[in-house]
């Protein structure tokens, strides 16, 4: 009998455990520059996406006593929501908050600031019907030795800030029948920024998720580079050391685990984006090849769908970064300048998907889903998203893997 009743309690909770173990892959959709480019937010692939996060609600202003955010990112979220609950009950619609360091700074350190912002915050999810809401706070304060004294004070009052606003999470669901809200929280994978700026392993106790900013990694020939850069080698070239500041996708990642935040509330951020760096023939010449790595002028972020056109025109020489794993392009341009462009592509995503596989993280965030291929101009429609969720569904769950393992 005892057995029986066991059985059965598994029958009806498995698929809510099932549902709960599968991997995510969260969508950023950029407002306003998504609807400005024409894409609309009912192009959004929910077959392919578990999540839609907006991006992004500005900073509440203050109103006397009170915050509020702005009339036309509430307009532009409840049209994403709409859109998306038409063509899905599953797919969940998250709510990204910007904010400078200073503005959370304040807000989270003074009493009166914090519970406006917090009460704030409930009105997207008790009157926007957000899912959730996601903290864009990276880092504190900036790196100046005057600013160190505040980097322990933020720390400590951030994540007194995400504990008032897991209470109010909390509160929306007693009040909202049906669908679970989170509280999600933006994060580095820069050693330097989880040193200064996070308590990460009370920041992992009271949120549900954190999305990792691995990408735009400086000083490395690739933006997002899943290895750091090789500071010796033996006589064969063959690598005796690599950069050990923690530079890659794979040290900030190891370093959240270790300090204390499970694998399942990791989602590794993935850029559909290329980062373009201008430099001269002499300045290479005089520092050496190098130079195209840490002293490059940065010239501008340029998305998926655009670089894959580029790439077909002539003069581009394609090189892969064998430490970094990504594809890079160069091209010489007039007047005696060279054209570097670090980017993603299906092949070297396949080596941050190991890592996701690898570590057991709970899934991955693109930044942004309109910047993939979406035409099909190059190939088929969708081709980085299209792989992220093969990878995605192709991964056993975790509550499967404890089957297994048992």
């Amino acid at each position: 009998m005892a057995l029986s009743r066991v059985l059965w309690i598994l029958l009806v909770l498995l698929p809510e455990l099932i549902e709960g173990q599968s991997k995510k892959l969260a969508c950023s959709y950029e407002h306003p520059r998504a609807l400005n480019a024409g894409y609309r937010p009912d192009y959004i692939p929910v077959e392919l996406c578990t999540h839609v996060i907006f991006k992004a609600f500005a900073f509440p202003r203050s109103v006397g006593r009170q915050m509020v955010f702005d009339d036309t990112d509430k307009a532009a979220f409840s049209q994403l929501v709409s859109a998306v609950r038409k063509r899905s009950n599953t797919v969940r619609v998250v709510a990204s908050i910007d904010g400078s360091h200073y503005e959370y700074s304040i807000v989270s350190g003074v009493n009166v600031r914090r519970r406006a912002f917090v009460q704030a915050v409930g009105t997207l999810l008790l009157e926007l019907d957000a899912d959730a809401v996601e903290i864009n706070w990276i880092q504190n304060g900036g790196y100046s030795p005057e600013k160190l004294s505040s980097y322990a004070s933020d720390r400590m009052t951030k994540v007194i800030l995400l504990q008032d606003l897991r209470q109010i999470v909390m509160a929306a669901n007693k009040r909202l029948d049906g669908r679970n809200r989170e509280l999600w929280f933006r994060g580095s994978i820069h050693q330097g920024v989880i040193d200064a700026s996070y308590n990460v392993f009370d920041i992992c106790d009271v949120v549900d998720h954190v999305t990792l900013e691995a990408m735009n990694i400086r000083f490395t020939m690739s933006h997002a580079p899943i290895n750091g850069t090789v500071e010796s080698s033996d006589r064969k070239g063959v690598p005796t050391r690599l950069d050990d500041t923690g530079s890659s996708i794979t040290d900030g990642t190891i370093r959240w685990i270790n300090d204390g935040c499970p694998q399942k509330k990791l989602l590794l951020g993935m850029a559909f984006f290329g980062i373009v760096k201008n430099y001269t023939h002499s300045s290479r010449t005089f520092f050496g090849p190098s130079y195209s790595t840490w002293g490059a002028f940065f010239k501008g972020i340029v998305s998926y769908r655009e670089l894959c056109l580029s790439l077909s025109e002539p003069g581009w020489t394609i090189g892969w970064d064998k430490y970094g794993m990504m594809p890079y392009a160069l091209r010489e341009l007039p007047h005696g300048e060279d054209e570097i462009m670090s980017y993603d592509d299906v092949t070297s995503l396949r080596y941050k998907m190991d890592l996701v596989q690898d570590k057991r993280l709970g899934g991955v965030y693109v930044d942004y889903v309109h910047w993939d291929d979406i035409y099909a101009r190059c190939g088929q429609a969708y081709p980085l998203t299209s792989y992220v969720a093969y990878r995605l569904q192709s991964i056993q769950s975790d509550i499967g893997f404890a089957i297994e393992w048992s």
